[in-house]
């Protein structure tokens, strides 16, 4: 057993410097090409300071990636919670110290963000103390420091703390026993394969290694470093990029690779997939929306599911996950439809195939695309609540058709019997064959007991002169419907 690198896992409220902190000290400009300024992927970066290394996992927040979040304090040796001091704590900073808390990993808090005027460092040491973070000095041993992540104040600060605490905590690792880490993320390369990005936690991973997840296997044909940079092997706390999976992995997944003993093959083959698919979300029985979600990687189809969860709440209605996965919106997603059925197309930073388009072009799906999360849900809840307002139709009655006689005028005569409800002079009705409806009409005259009345109801045979287009047989049901706003 040897020393190893910590692996850092970053974690906050949005906008409280995270990519920021990051981006200094990696120094690159992540921030600047993301859409919206979100992360919205998992990444991994591996740093050195003092002829010691950092491994960083960049985890995103928003409050959709909760789930990645809690992920990825499991894979981490040390938190970072960053808070800016302009505005303290917030809903995702609270959610980030649970995390932390339950993972039981250490901390440090890093307040951000001292380099704007009037902050009032004190009432974010006072509001931490009222989430049970007592600090260094002030009746704890949580230790923080105070940063600047625009103009890098007290960074080399923040990153020998880092490695004080791995020191402290006696990471260690085994360069020669089978390999195990976790999946960061994963996603579909045209031209390579199945990649996934993955910090190595114990052993060594070489070139033509076997891999295996709990849903999936494979061999490893390309290792990167975090850089791009094509390797042979690279050992613990390193994220490196593979390629050689057969099915795509589950971020969070762990993965073992190398000479694995067959016991822990055997656990792993036992474990259940972790599949997003066919689920309701939402405790609305009356009012349930179909989605398909297509994504570019697997994370953010766990994201999205994670957003619809609180968007079913704000809404009230529930939302059946016909499919989750990642890929463009292709003929397979197409089949899963049923035409006349209003499903919603969710696609994340994805494309429809020529096929796909064409054949949603005649259904009555409703596809959204979008770059960020935030603007598939606006479009989603738009949608929802226009749905809500169009008139609700609601059947009142129904006739079944029993015979038919000579036409009167042009018109249909029928004779049937009043199955449902009332029907009325001049209602008008849906025609249905074996649950298919062909036709629509109007009723002009009733008839029953050979006179003329004004309605008839339920259980009554009566005769009835319609106005309709379709031709009318015995056992069609006519359908009367109400609108309702």
């Amino acid at each position: 057993m040897e020393n190893r690198a910590p692996v850092v896992v970053v974690m906050g409220h949005i906008d409280h410097g995270k990519t920021t902190l990051l981006d200094y000290i990696r120094k690159t400009k992540v921030a600047s090409s993301e859409s919206g300024l979100i992360t919205q992927h998992v990444g991994a970066y591996e740093v050195e300071v003092k002829d010691s290394k950092i491994t960083f996992i960049d985890t995103p927040g928003h409050e959709a990636f909760s789930s990645i979040r809690k992920r990825g304090t499991s894979m981490a040796d040390i938190a970072i919670l960053i808070i800016a001091a302009d505005e303290s704590i917030k809903p995702q900073t609270r959610e980030a110290i649970f995390h932390i808390k339950n993972n039981n990993i250490p901390y440090i808090v890093a307040i951000n963000k001292i380099d704007k005027p009037g902050v009032n460092l004190e009432k974010i040491k006072n509001d931490l103390a009222q989430e049970e973070i007592y600090l260094e000095g002030r009746g704890g041993d949580v230790p923080y420091v105070e940063i600047s992540a625009l103009r890098g104040d007290n960074i080399d600060s923040l990153l020998e703390l880092i490695l004080l605490i791995a020191e402290l905590n006696e990471l260690k690792g085994d360069r020669d026993t089978y390999g195990q880490g976790f999946i960061i993320e994963s996603q579909m390369d045209p031209k390579r394969g199945i990649e996934a990005t993955v910090i190595i936690k114990n052993g060594t991973i070489n070139k033509g290694d076997k891999i295996y997840t709990q849903n999936t296997e494979g061999k490893v044909k390309i290792l990167e470093s975090f850089k791009g940079d094509k390797i042979s092997s690279a050992s613990f706390s390193s994220p490196v990029k593979v390629v050689g999976f057969t099915v795509l992995p589950n971020p969070g997944e762990q993965i073992f690779f190398g000479n694995v003993p067959e016991d822990i093959l055997e656990i792993i083959k036992q474990e259940e997939e972790n599949k997003c698919v066919s689920q309701i979300i939402g405790e609305n029985e009356k009012e349930i929306i179909p989605i398909i979600s297509k994504a570019d990687v697997l994370g953010s189809c766990e994201a999205l599911l994670e957003s619809l969860k609180t968007l079913a709440k704000k809404l009230d209605v529930s939302f059946y996950i016909l499919d989750s996965s990642t890929g463009i919106l292709s003929e397979k997603d197409v089949k899963r439809m049923d035409p006349k059925e209003e499903v919603v197309v969710l696609c994340f930073r994805t494309k429809t195939d020529d096929y796909a388009s064409s054949c949603l072009k005649q259904s009555s799906a409703q596809v959204f695309h979008g770059n960020t999360i935030y603007e598939l849900l606006t479009q989603l809840e738009k949608y929802i609540e226009n749905k809500e307002k169009e008139p609700v139709k609601e059947l009142y009655a129904t006739i079944e058709v029993l015979a038919i006689f000579n036409p009167v005028k042009g018109n249909q005569l029928v004779g049937g019997e009043v199955t449902k409800g009332q029907v009325k002079i001049n209602s008008t009705f849906e025609i249905k064959r074996e649950e298919e409806t062909i036709g629509t009409g109007k009723v002009l005259n009733i008839q029953c007991a050979k006179e003329t009345v004004k309605e008839i109801g339920f259980p009554n045979q009566c005769g009835i002169i319609i106005d309709t287009k379709t031709q009318i047989e015995p056992k069609d049901i006519l359908e009367f419907y109400s609108l309702n706003k």
